[in-house]
């Protein structure tokens, strides 16, 4: 903060030299062009008269030169100023890019059991251990963004196998194991740097610094050191986390296991680094605070709202898988965000400000929220009455739907009479 003062601080002092120095630069130019002038009326002799139009000449000269400066200093500087605003218009686009695929890999996240939690806790964690090893600043702003979407490739593998509670065969290991190339394929040759830094990591977060590591077996710093931050992260995130088929490990084993695997799975220094941020951030550094439940609800139901009447599924998804994060029960979920936002749908529709082709597209997106909503409370084990309350909310949706395509084919069928009788007529 102090430096960036002191550098605006330098900037106002070297703009008001410029203005100074202009402001002198006109005034000398002016003196001198105001005496050649009058030099020129009042002389008495012919090489008087011609030195005073010289005189004249070179202060006009000087006084267009000056105009011209100024015009180079203004243009240069709304150059750097529109400069400054495109680059700032870039960074907003790369970020925007970057949440739009976020999202994506929130909704992966959310068909997995970790509903977006995940990714959140990489993000942080990643980015604390990139400034711990002292990596440029934009580097670090960018690992913010980019290590979430470590597992997007995670979307192209079947939900048989994502979510199977027990062990892996050989054949679905592999399955899953196409999900660092898939993750890289999705994100590759994007123009966002953000993406760019996302592809790489989708790619490499699996490789181990003794080469076993997959899918391309590289060794060493050969190993993108964005690669090896976030494997780090990962493995200690997914060893304190709870899975569907065993418990969380408490962090004094968690990091026991991750020293045995240093200098094989994890860069030595970097895995030194990372053990020195937990001593300083703690276990868990995600710089998160439980909100009311009733506030995060209501503020889930109006961007569930929001994503039903834009048609996006994957918005609405993450509305959803957000909120669980931030503390709301999933069997809540139907009847205080999902079920409401059909009706104030329904409520739109009567009022003409939808269609009912609209309202069909958004009670789809409905359903098929709720059918994630149920494989995730489904893979968690949750007491029986919870899958009751999802399977009555999709039968609830199942009839609005059910009516909705009714009263569609019905007004069909009036238009076609109406157009009928109006070709009679």
């Amino acid at each position: 903060m102090r430096e960036t003062a002191n550098d605006m601080s330098e900037a106002k002092h070297r703009g008001r030299a410029r203005g100074a120095g202009g402001a002198w630069r006109w005034s000398v130019g002016a003196i001198l062009g105001l005496a050649a002038g009058v030099g020129a009326v009042i002389a008495t002799s012919p090489a008087v008269a011609a030195v005073c139009a010289l005189a004249l000449a070179a202060a006009a000269g000087t006084v267009g030169w000056l105009a011209g400066e100024h015009h180079r200093e203004a243009l240069q500087k709304e150059i750097g100023d529109r400069s400054s605003e495109l680059r700032k218009a870039l960074s907003e686009l790369e970020i925007a890019q970057a949440e739009t695929v976020r999202r994506l890999s929130m909704a992966v996240e959310f068909r997995d059991e970790d509903t977006g939690a995940h990714i959140e806790r990489i993000g942080r964690f990643s980015t604390l251990l990139a400034e711990q090893v002292g990596m440029e600043e934009e580097f670090c702003l960018r690992m913010v963004h980019a290590a979430p979407l470590h597992d997007v490739g995670k979307v192209a593998i079947p939900d048989a196998i994502l979510l199977k509670p027990g062990k892996l065969t050989a054949e679905e290991r592999a399955i899953v194991e196409t999900h660092a190339e898939e993750g890289h394929r999705l994100l590759k040759g994007s123009s966002s740097a953000i993406l760019d830094l996302a592809a790489t990591i989708a790619l490499s977060h699996h490789e181990k610094w003794d080469g076993s590591g997959y899918p391309r077996g590289v060794k060493g710093e050969m190993i993108p050191i964005e690669g090896r931050i976030v494997a780090i992260a990962d493995v200690f995130d997914a060893l304190t986390s709870d899975r569907v088929y065993r418990k969380a490990y408490a962090v004094e084993e968690a990091v026991a296991m991750m020293r045995e695997e240093r200098g094989q799975h994890f860069d030595p220094v970097l895995l030194d680094a990372f053990l020195e941020v937990l001593g300083s951030s703690g276990p868990d550094a995600r710089e998160h605070v439980r909100a009311d439940p009733v506030a995060v609800a209501d503020s889930a139901l109006e961007t569930f709202v929001t994503a039903l009447e834009r048609s996006d599924a994957e918005m609405a998804e993450g509305a959803v898988a957000q909120a669980i994060e931030d503390g709301v029960e999933a069997v809540a979920l139907p009847g205080e965000v999902i079920e409401p936002a059909l009706r104030r749908l329904a409520e739109l529709r009567e009022q003409g400000e939808i269609d009912s082709e609209h309202e069909r597209a958004a009670i789809g997106i409905a359903r098929r929220v709720l059918a994630t909503l149920r494989r995730y409370t489904l893979g968690r084990q949750e007491e029986p009455q919870a899958l009751a309350r999802i399977d009555e909310s999709i039968e609830t949706v199942e009839a609005l739907l059910e009516r909705s395509v009714s009263e569609g084919e019905q007004q069909l069928r009036e238009r076609e009479r109406t157009d009928d009788a109006q070709v009679v007529g």
